[in-house]
């Protein structure tokens, strides 16, 4: 489409999804948006639980910051067990949803236990704050609403990857989703 018929004009849509092809099979990218998912949703919504716990203010902001390095590192492992875990039950957009739930929390949850414990315990360390009882309230939280977390977080991630132009863990046909961190 041309304005004036010398100039190519494109609209954001375009470029954004030339932005996305040019940059959909580099590992870093892909590394890039399941990083940024792991931070939109888990920051802000540990953050609340913790509120809800009547966490200390300091350790707060300390196990916030904590997750943002956490995440750097586990997000791209959920993703990989999503897409493994997907791939190896054979689990599609059309899969039950029963069998789309139990790929999100066999991916997730064992990860979030430690981590999470993990975190709470080093947002203590670095303010001195050693409220035992409060962590254990927030890791409670943290592990009670894990399974629905984990199946809010895993179509979220998937959208969030369709978005950027990766590949989602659950498609809607049956192909290897390994690929998203092969390259």
């Amino acid at each position: 489409m041309t304005i004036d018929d010398t100039k190519p004009t494109y609209s954001l849509k375009d470029r954004w999804n030339n932005h996305c092809k040019a940059n959909a099979d580099r590992w870093f990218y892909k590394y890039s948006v399941d990083v940024s998912s792991g931070w939109i949703y888990y920051t802000t919504m540990y953050g609340l639980q913790e509120l809800l716990a009547q966490t200390d203010h300091d350790t707060l902001v300390e196990t916030r910051k904590l997750g943002v390095l956490v995440h750097a590192a586990v997000m791209p492992l959920v993703g990989w067990l999503r897409n493994t875990i997907a791939e190896k039950r054979h689990v599609t957009k059309e899969s039950p949803l029963v069998d789309r739930m139990k790929v999100n929390a066999l991916a997730i949850l064992p990860l979030q236990a430690v981590v999470y414990a993990g975190m709470l315990m080093g947002g203590m360390y670095r303010t001195g704050n050693w409220d035992l009882k409060s962590a254990a309230a927030a890791w409670g939280i943290g592990m009670l609403t894990a399974v629905p977390h984990s199946l809010i977080y895993g179509p979220l991630q998937d959208c969030y990857r369709k978005f950027f132009g990766v590949q989602p863990a659950i498609k809607k046909t049956q192909g290897t989703s390994l690929e998203t961190y092969v390259g």
